[in-house]
């Protein structure tokens, strides 16, 4: 669990803008570090921006690096992970999974922030053909096919 982290602990994260900003978001929401207190998704944050590690070390890699940086790293060191490079690994990622002690709440700022949208060209926005793409992306079957396929590790907010 979170509560068995070790205060001294090294976290890797993902260092591109929007992930690290992304995991640090979710170190504060589990209170393992402490962020500016109008730290946000739209602000972005960085390790520098950290008020407080709470004596961890924390530290920014290359995103698809960081599953395999976990599994060569000492005892208690733990990652914040992006969900498909999760996958790729072999880690189950999901919300009860056995490889996840927290997740992005779907609901949260960041998620909301960063969440996959579906964009056009502008004035193509009421297209019957983008239209008909909203409708099939959105739709129960792919909310279905979302939770079954990715068991909570990908979560569709629509």
């Amino acid at each position: 669990s979170v509560a068995d982290i070790a205060a001294d602990a090294t976290i890797l994260i993902p260092a591109d803008d929007s992930n690290e900003t992304r995991a640090l978001l979710l170190l504060a929401q589990e209170g393992l570090i402490e962020l500016p207190a109008d730290a946000s998704a739209e602000k972005s944050v960085t390790t520098l921006d950290i008020v407080d590690a709470k004596g961890h070390d924390v530290q920014p890699l290359q995103a698809d690096t960081v599953p395999a940086q976990l599994a060569n790293s000492n005892p208690g060191t733990v990652a914040v992970i992006n969900g498909n490079y999760a996958i790729d690994a072999g880690l189950q990622a999901g919300l009860h999974a056995a490889d996840a002690l927290a997740i992005e709440d779907a609901s949260g700022d960041a998620a909301q922030t960063y969440a996959n949208i579906i964009a056009c060209r502008a004035g193509e926005e009421n297209s019957a053909k983008i239209q008909a793409l909203v409708k099939a992306l959105q739709s129960d079957a792919v909310k279905e096919y979302i939770e079954k396929t990715y068991n909570g590790a990908v979560v569709a907010i629509f």
